[in-house]
């Protein structure tokens, strides 16, 4: 038969059906679950969690999807929106299959185009009788006449005939869901929800500290978010502060419910979605071994691959993704847009805060200059680099530490050249063969004085913490000198030590603090 002879028979098969092609044959389905991110709260150790929320349709209270997300072991849960509505099976496997044998279907052309007209728009395999031997086709199942079901792949389109189909198999769909509402009645809609734990997705917090005045300075905290796991449209980002304890997130998890959802859900997850995470989510394996004759396979159509190389995004960033404190704080950051691939920048919060000055002096390094950031805010300040600012001029960058609510901190300015400091040690006393470890060798006991000399040529008070270390045991101190001994360093011939002063000098005065100790030298 020629080409032309092909195509005006398979036009006239069309119009005997009675089959239009066109109109609505490329919508989507129904009773195909497509849940998008709502929200997401975001780690700063490369993972997110993702919350998806979607409509569906439902035949006999099932639904199906393609969205299996690359979740981490024991945190994918898939619950109801809807109070009176219960998740109460959850499948995986090779997509919805259905056999019309009077067992698992019921056999009659009827019940065969209602599970077809169920499908309209998704991707079939159906086995057929024609002629008595059995065939099978794969692709879009674009229409249902009143014989023939119209399938169209991307170089074939098929016409099977409705009465001889044995077997449907759902392409592209491995996920199956189940709803049972209130009483055991079936519903025909629902709302669903997704949450799970996945890599791909990180946040980098940083500051800037801008002095106002003698005492008030200005702290921006931004957050940079770098995402490489999947597109957030309208999301709301949560960015929090604090890293849980995750075990198993280097494997990727079966269809699966575990405690770190319900720890995290806890806190992330809406009021009335809290119980259903925890008592309401279902999980059923639902492998299927598919005969020789299928040649299809299902088509998996994750959320995203596998988040991309974060580490190569970040490139020579400093990472932030250790633990902050035992306690969480969330920054959240209403409808954004972030596909992946990108980057943004957002401003977290603009808070004045207090501050003070404080000086060091840790021998035998210089005095240095540090500001004291006081967190009298409504929030923890999480790890990150900071910029500090006065006057358009730059006075430091350099690493924020931790600081709970309430808490203070320091950041380093410089080396404080108007604090002038001087030291000194001197041998004030000797005890000749003090001590023999063994015969015929002897060790002094050499008692040595220490004199540290300050002056203050700033024209404020200046707040100073002297720490001396001692190579020996410290015995005594001037001006209520701390002492505190190294207890990793208790052997003789080993001890060591050091004295701690806080003082307070006025602009133009000085001071001189000494300090004794006494340590073993070999006398020969």
């Amino acid at each position: 038969m020629s080409k032309n002879g092909m195509l005006l028979v398979f036009l006239a098969a069309i119009f005997c059906c009675g089959i239009c092609i066109g109109g609505d044959g490329d919508g989507g389905n129904d009773m195909c679950w497509e849940p998008k991110v709502k929200s997401v709260a975001v780690f700063k150790n490369g993972l997110g969690f993702f919350n998806r929320q979607g409509d569906v349709s439902l035949r006999d209270g099932w639904c199906q999807s393609g969205q299996i997300p690359p979740a981490a072991f024991g945190t994918l849960a898939i619950y109801s929106g809807q109070k009176d509505h219960l998740v109460d099976i959850i499948g995986s496997g090779s997509g919805e299959i259905v056999e019309f044998d009077g067992v698992d279907a019921a056999d009659d052309v009827e019940t065969r185009r209602k599970r077809l007209e169920a499908s309209v728009n998704l991707k079939l395999q159906l086995t057929y009788e024609k002629k008595g031997s059995a065939r099978s086709a794969a692709g879009k199942l674009v229409s249902i006449g009143p014989k023939f079901a119209i399938l169209e792949s991307s170089n074939n389109s098929f016409a099977v005939p409705i009465a001889g189909i044995s077997k449907m198999q759902v392409l592209e769909l491995p996920l199956r869901v189940h709803v049972q509402g209130e009483g055991k009645k079936v519903p025909t809609k629902t709302s669903l929800n997704m949450a799970y734990l996945r890599k791909g997705i990180t946040w980098i917090p940083e500051y800037s500290v801008e002095i106002l005045d003698d005492d008030t300075a200005q702290m921006t905290l931004r957050g940079t978010l770098v995402n490489e796991a999947e597109d957030l449209i309208h999301c709301d980002v949560n960015f929090v502060v604090g890293v849980p304890h995750f075990t198993h997130t280097g494997y990727m998890a079966p269809i699966a419910v575990g405690q770190t959802i319900r720890a995290i859900g806890a806190s992330v997850a809406p009021a009335q979605f809290r119980k259903q995470i925890m008592n309401r989510a279902a999980i059923v394996s639902n492998a299927y071994n598919g005969d020789s004759f299928n040649q299809f396979s299902v088509i998996n159509k994750p959320v995203a691959n596998n988040g991309g190389n974060i580490d190569k995004a970040l490139g020579n960033l400093p990472k932030m993704g250790s633990s902050a404190g035992t306690d969480y704080t969330v920054y959240t950051k209403k409808d954004m847009t972030v596909r992946r691939g990108e980057k943004a920048i957002v401003t977290l919060f603009v808070k004045k805060i207090k501050y003070s000055h404080i000086y060091r002096w840790s021998l035998p390094a210089r005095v240095k200059h540090y500001l004291v950031l006081q967190n009298d805010t409504d929030t923890a300040w999480t790890t990150g680099p900071y910029l500090a600012i006065h006057d358009d001029n730059p006075l430091s960058e350099d690493i924020l530490k931790y600081t709970p609510k309430g808490g203070k901190c320091e950041i380093t300015v410089t080396q404080a050249i108007n604090v002038s400091h001087d030291s000194s040690e001197a041998e004030i006393d000797r005890d000749l063969k003090s001590y023999s470890p063994r015969s015929s060798y002897y060790y002094d006991l050499v008692t040595l004085r220490g004199t540290l000399k300050i002056k203050n040529f700033e024209k404020r008070v200046a707040d100073i913490i002297v720490t001396a270390p001692v190579k020996g045991k410290a015995i005594d101190s001037s001006k209520g000198g701390t002492i505190r001994v190294d207890s990793t360093k208790l052997r003789l011939l080993e001890r060591a030590g050091k004295v701690t002063w806080k003082i307070s000098l006025k602009p133009g005065k000085e001071t001189t603090l000494t300090y004794d100790y006494e340590r073993y030298i070999s006398s020969h």
